[in-house]
């Protein structure tokens, strides 16, 4: 069975919440904030990764880092 996690309607992981708050913290160092303002955090734990193109993009990144 497939599960999706959308940001605002599941609690995610605390590995995700750690990612979702660097990417931000990050964004908002370069002053790119915006970049990602109306973007969902959408997660599917099952495959490790994020719908969102960008956000999966940071998150392999990161989580290889």
């Amino acid at each position: 069975m497939d599960v999706i996690l959308w940001d605002g309607e599941n609690t995610f992981p605390v590995k995700i919440e750690n990612f979702k708050q660097f990417l931000k913290k990050y964004l908002t160092s370069l002053n790119y904030v915006d970049l990602l303002s109306d973007t969902p955090f959408h997660y599917d734990p099952e495959n490790d990764e994020f719908l969102n193109p960008d956000i999966q993009a940071y998150y392999y990144l990161w989580s290889i880092s």
